[in-house]
C-alpha cells in the first residue's frame, strides 16, 4: 500500500513536472510574440536606446518565469494533489499543444512574418551570404556546385541549437557539409570563430554558403574577412549610425573617421566592428586599471581591433585636440574616436576635423549673461553680451557676433546657414528667450541635426501625416505644404532635403514647386525616383555628416521607405 502512494505521488510530480517545463517553454513563445515584443515596440517608440529596452525587458522574462511557477504550483495543489485526474490530464494536453505550436512558429522559418525579416542573398565569387537555409534551400545549393555550408547559429541559444541540428540533418541528406562556427550577436568568442572562417578561406577553393538565422549583422562580419582576405567586393550595405546609447555618434566618411561615446557590448559588435572598423583611439583618463580600459582592451582583442589610447580631458586645449585628430588621420585605416559619454572632448574633435577649429571653454559658463548656451563647440547663443562677456567667449575662440534680434524665420535661417557655410565660430546674440530657442533649433539642425537623439522631432505632425525619426540627424516624412519650407524645414534647421519621387503618380508640376520652395529656402534638394535602384542612389547622401536631412515622400509610401531604413 504504501509503495503504491509513493508511486501515485510521483506520477504526480511528473504530471506537475510536464506542465511546468512545457508551458513555461511554450507559453514563454507566445508570451515573447504577443507580449514582449509589442512591450518592447512600446519602449521603442518611447525613444529609449535598445540597452535600456534590453535592460528592462529581463524584468519581463524573469516575470514570466515567477509566473510560470506560481501557475504550475496551483495546478498541483488545487487540481493534481486533489485528484481531480480529467483537469489534470487536460492541463498536460494543453500545455503541450502549447509547446508544439510555439516551437512550430518559431522553428519554421519559412513562415511569412520571419521572411519578411530577412536579409536578401549575396552571392561572392566563392562564398554566399543570406538567410537560415531549409531543406529544398540545401538542395538547390549543393546542385549548383557549393560544397559545405558554413553556419554562424550559436548552439548555447536555446532556439537556434534545434535550428543547427536541423540542418546538420538536411544538409548530411543534400550532400553538403557545416561548419559550425557560432557568433553571437554581440561580444564573445567570435574571434575563434574569425579565426576558422580564415582559415577555410585560405585551405581550399571549395564555395560556401555563410548565414546566420536572419542573414543580417553576424554575416556582414564575415563578408568583412571575406573582403580582407581574399580583396573581393563583397556588398556589404550598413547605415553608419549616428547615435549610440550613452551619446552622439560622428562620421567622417572621406577620412574613415568615426567619433563617439564608449560602445555597449552589444554595440561593439553591431556597430564599430560590423562598420567595418579596424583601429579603436580611446580618449579615456584614469588609472591603468580603470574596469572601462581594462575591459575595452578585452573586447578589441576578441573582435581583433587594434587600440591605441591617449587620454584627453575635457579641458583639453586646441593642439591637444589637433594631436589626437592627427594621429587618427596618420593610421590610413577606419578608426574609432570615443571616450565614454562626455560630448564635449568629441564635439571639440568634430570642429577640428570639419572645421579645422572649435571652440574651448567650460560646460558652464561664468558670464553676466546668464542664458548663454553652446550650440556644440562651433556656435553659441546668448543675450547681449557686455564688453567683458565679449572678451571671455572671445577667448574661447568666438570669431564673429551676429545680432538676430529682429531676424524672421526666413532671414534667420539664411544668416546661420551663411556662417555654416562660411564655417565662422559665430556668437548669435538676441535679449528675447524665443528668438535665442528659434536660433538654436535651426542652428542645431544646421549643424548636426540634433544634439539630444532627436526627441525633439517625436510625435511630430504634419498635414499630410507624421515624421519618423531614424537617426539624430534623419527624418522621414509625407511631402511639406508650402507653409512648412517655412513653419518645418527652416524651424528646424533642415539641411539637406531628399525627395523620393514616385514618377508615375506624382507630376512635372510638383517638381517644379518643391524646386521653388528649396530655392528660396537655399536648401540642397536631392531627386530620386522610387526605381529599384533608388536605395543605391540614397544611401550614400545618408553617409554624409552635413546636418539634418529630411527624407519626403507620398504618405502612401512612408511605410515602404521605412522599412528599408530600419534594415540599416
Amino acid at each position: 500500500m504504501a509503495n503504491h502512494e509513493k508511486n501515485r505521488y510521483f506520477i504526480k510530480l511528473l504530471f506537475w513536472f510536464v506542465f511546468l517545463s512545457t508551458l513555461g517553454v511554450g507559453g514563454g513563445i507566445f508570451f515573447l510574440l504577443f507580449a514582449v515584443v509589442p512591450i518592447e515596440q512600446y519602449f521603442t517608440d518611447l525613444e529609449w536606446s535598445q540597452y535600456k529596452v534590453d535592460s528592462i525587458m529581463k524584468y519581463f522574462v524573469f516575470g514570466w518565469v515567477v509566473f510560470g511557477f506560481f501557475i504550475s504550483f496551483l495546478y498541483f495543489f488545487l487540481i493534481v494533489k486533489k485528484n481531480y485526474w480529467k483537469m489534470t490530464f487536460a492541463g498536460v494536453i494543453f500545455t503541450t499543444l502549447l509547446l508544439i505550436g510555439g516551437l512550430y512558429y518559431f522553428l519554421n522559418t519559412g513562415t511569412g512574418i520571419v521572411q519578411s525579416s530577412q536579409g536578401e542573398v549575396v552571392e561572392g565569387e566563392r562564398f554566399t551570404f543570406g538567410p537560415y537555409p531549409e531543406g529544398d534551400d540545401l538542395k538547390r545549393l549543393h546542385e549548383e556546385g557549393y560544397d559545405g555550408i558554413i553556419s554562424l547559429l550559436s548552439p548555447t541559444l536555446p532556439i537556434e541549437k534545434p535550428l543547427l541540428d536541423k540542418e546538420k540533418k538536411s544538409a548530411e541528406d543534400a550532400g553538403l557539409t557545416v561548419h559550425s562556427l557560432p557568433m553571437l550577436p554581440w561580444v564573445g568568442d567570435n574571434s575563434v570563430s574569425i579565426s576558422k572562417v580564415k582559415a577555410l578561406i585560405h585551405e581550399d577553393d571549395k564555395r560556401y554558403y555563410v548565414h546566420c538565422y536572419l542573414g543580417r549583422h553576424r554575416v556582414d562580419v564575415v563578408k568583412q574577412v571575406v573582403n580582407e582576405e581574399l580583396g573581393e567586393t563583397v556588398e556589404l550595405k550598413f547605415l553608419q549610425p549616428t547615435t549610440l546609447e550613452r551619446g552622439g555618434l560622428f562620421y567622417f566618411p572621406d577620412e574613415e573617421i568615426l567619433l563617439g561615446p564608449y560602445p555597449t557590448d552589444e554595440e561593439w559588435f553591431t556597430r564599430i566592428k560590423r562598420g567595418k572598423t579596424s583601429h579603436i583611439l580611446s580618449l579615456l583618463t584614469g588609472d591603468a586599471e580603470n574596469q572601462w580600459i581594462l575591459k575595452e582592451r578585452e573586447i578589441t582583442d576578441d573582435v581583433e581591433l587594434s587600440l591605441t589610447q591617449m587620454p584627453l580631458s575635457k579641458t583639453a586645449t586646441v593642439d591637444e585636440v589637433r594631436e589626437v585628430a592627427a594621429a587618427a588621420r596618420a593610421l590610413k585605416e577606419k578608426v574609432y574616436i570615443h571616450n565614454f559619454n562626455d560630448s564635449v572632448p568629441i564635439l571639440m574633435l568634430q570642429g577640428i576635423l570639419s572645421w579645422d577649429k572649435t571652440l574651448i571653454g567650460p560646460s558652464e559658463l561664468s558670464l553676466s549673461c546668464e542664458s548663454t548656451q553652446w550650440i556644440g563647440r562651433k556656435m553659441m547663443v546668448g543675450c547681449t553680451p557686455t564688453a567683458d562677456d565679449k572678451k571671455i567667449v572671445s577667448g574661447y575662440g568666438i570669431e564673429t557676433f551676429s545680432d538676430v534680434s529682429e531676424l524672421t524665420a526666413d532671414a534667420l535661417y539664411k544668416m546661420i546657414q551663411k556662417a555654416v557655410n562660411a564655417k565662422e565660430l559665430t556668437y548669435f546674440m538676441t535679449d528675447d528667450p524665443v528668438q535665442q530657442q528659434k536660433t538654436m533649433r535651426i542652428a542645431e539642425g544646421l549643424l548636426y541635426g540634433s544634439l539630444t537623439r532627436g526627441t525633439e522631432f517625436k510625435d511630430q505632425e504634419l498635414t499630410k501625416g507624421n515624421i519618423t525619426k531614424h537617426e539624430r540627424n534623419m527624418l522621414v516624412g509625407p511631402m511639406l505644404t508650402k507653409e512648412e519650407y517655412e513653419t518645418f524645414a527652416q524651424a528646424n534647421g533642415v539641411a539637406q532635403l531628399i525627395y523620393l519621387r514616385s514618377a508615375s503618380t506624382e507630376t512635372a508640376d510638383v517638381l517644379r514647386e518643391i524646386e521653388n520652395a528649396t530655392k528660396k529656402m537655399n536648401v540642397s534638394l536631392v531627386t530620386i525616383d522610387l526605381l529599384d535602384d533608388y536605395a543605391d542612389k540614397l544611401l550614400p547622401l545618408l553617409e554624409q555628416e552635413q546636418g539634418l536631412t529630411y527624407i519626403m515622400t507620398e504618405a502612401s509610401l512612408i511605410p515602404q521607405v521605412n522599412a528599408y531604413m530600419k534594415q540599416y
